[in-house]
């Protein structure tokens, strides 16, 4: 693995165990064992690090959430887009614990951001189109941009409002599995018979792990 590769790798496992605030580029260095000058050739400071692990966020997230086409299957589709949901949240923990606190920090992780953002909105927009045409929700145009930016509050901010309520803490998978079962709870309102079963069985792995 490249030195540069590795640098985005040890600081994203540190980040995610110990909290970005508390890591800084000389504990890094030390954890890789190379002088913080190699590191500073790559990264000229933690914010270019920061903006090269959500680089690799934002093509996990554009290469595992995807439309669904018109011969997928309801259940196997909600279910691998929740996973994905999930697994996106727990492989980069620190970026959804902290993002307002590294927004405000730097103007070029805004723009990442936002056309992150942008896509994850089209998807949700797609996901509850695509189930009102297979029956399984009910939900007036008007309402579904309502409910597209509810589902982008709690995937986007479950883990910091998770963490403060548990003081800070470190987060585990449990508390990740709520915020999935939260996001399922904003469909249920609207599912049609049919939804209701499907939210239900969606819902089950997750309580488990609650």
């Amino acid at each position: 693995m490249k030195t540069k590769d590795k640098i985005i790798q040890v600081s994203l496992r540190l980040f995610n165990e110990k909290g970005e605030r508390s890591i800084t580029t000389n504990h890094i260095a030390d954890e890789m064992g190379i002088s913080p000058g190699l590191l500073y050739y790559h990264f000229t400071n933690k914010e270019a690090i920061i903006r090269a692990i959500f680089e690799q966020y934002t093509d996990y997230i554009t290469q595992s959430i995807v439309p669904p086409d018109e011969h997928s299957d309801a259940e196997e589709f909600l279910r691998q887009y929740c996973e994905q949901i999930f697994d996106s949240i727990w492989r980069f923990r620190f970026l959804h614990a902290n993002m307002p606190i590294l927004l405000e920090k730097d103007n070029e992780l805004i723009c990442q951001y936002l056309q992150t953002h942008k896509y994850l909105e089209e998807r949700a927009s797609e996901a509850l189109h695509w189930l009102i045409e297979h029956d399984l929700i009910q939900i007036d145009e008007a309402q579904i941009a309502i409910l597209v930016d509810l589902m982008r509050l709690v995937t986007g901010f479950w883990v910091g409002f998770s963490m403060i309520n548990q003081k800070r803490q470190r987060l585990t998978r449990k508390q990740v599995s709520q915020g999935i079962i939260h996001l399922i709870a904003l469909l249920e309102p609207y599912g049609t018979a049919q939804g209701e079963r499907l939210f239900a069985s969606l819902k089950e792995p997750y309580l488990k792990r609650a």
